[in-house]
């Protein structure tokens, strides 16, 4: 059964709901492997707060990252290099996301910066961005195993020894919690291990094409933030 959180981020009108069709319905890129748990309500303070519904389209990164270029639809979760700014605008940042490194307890690696990936073997999402440092460094500093699948794949590669570390963004501060999410998701219970930090800190924001027609909702996106802050600072805080 539908829910009415579900309709309106679908952009389905709920029956009866007659302001909410009159809604104008926005497409939203996002990437097919997003925490819904924590992004759906993110994105329904979002859709209340600038009056509009939103169109959800799951997609590989890349690809998000691409429709949000073309102008074909706003792209969440994107974070700001220079090459993206000469080409998208931005919301004011949503949260921070971090790049966590991930490794097998039996390695007894201490990572807490990119510097510490030099030579090692490093499983990565080939359309991801992880920030300019570490952007920069992969095939130099480090050797990349990249993987198109979902998270739960490259942590398959780890535990088979295809790379030394993994790199997965999240939005939390607490290492534990990511790992214990890890610990769930792929049953590995206490063979995996969360570095002591994260290795990068990037604000992440919604992102649309200079000049197209979905630019012009940035600023209602932003005034939605503005209203929402202590909300979403709890969502962001939460465990989902």
């Amino acid at each position: 059964m539908l829910s009415r959180r579900g309709c309106l981020l679908t952009g389905l009108a709920w029956p009866g709901a007659v302001r909410a069709q009159a809604l104008p319905e926005v497409p939203l890129a996002l990437g097919q492997f997003a925490n819904m748990a924590f992004v759906g309500p993110l994105l329904e303070l979002l859709a209340q707060g600038a009056g509009l519904r939103w169109r959800l389209l799951p997609l590989p990164f890349g690809r998000v990252v691409a429709m949000a270029e073309r102008g074909q639809a706003l792209g969440f979760g994107l974070g700001r290099t220079p090459a993206r700014e000469e080409i998208l605008d931005f919301s004011k940042a949503l949260f921070v996301s971090r790049v966590w490194p991930v490794s097998r307890r039996d390695l007894g690696l201490n990572l807490r910066g990119p510097e510490d990936l030099r030579g090692l073997k490093v499983c990565m999402g080939r359309t991801v961005s992880y920030g300019a440092a570490l952007d920069a460094a992969k095939g130099r500093h480090f050797q990349v195993e990249y993987s198109d699948g979902d998270p739960a794949a490259r942590l398959r590669m780890l535990m088979a020894g295809r790379c030394d570390v993994l790199l997965t963004t999240h939005r939390s501060a607490d290492a534990w919690l990511l790992e214990r999410r890890l610990r769930q998701a792929g049953g590995y219970s206490a063979a995996l291990m969360v570095g002591p930090q994260a290795l990068v800190t990037d604000p992440v924001h919604i992102a649309a094409a200079k000049g197209s027609e979905w630019a012009a909702y940035l600023p209602r996106i932003d005034a939605a933030l503005a209203k929402a802050r202590e909300q979403i600072r709890e969502l962001v805080d939460s465990a989902l």
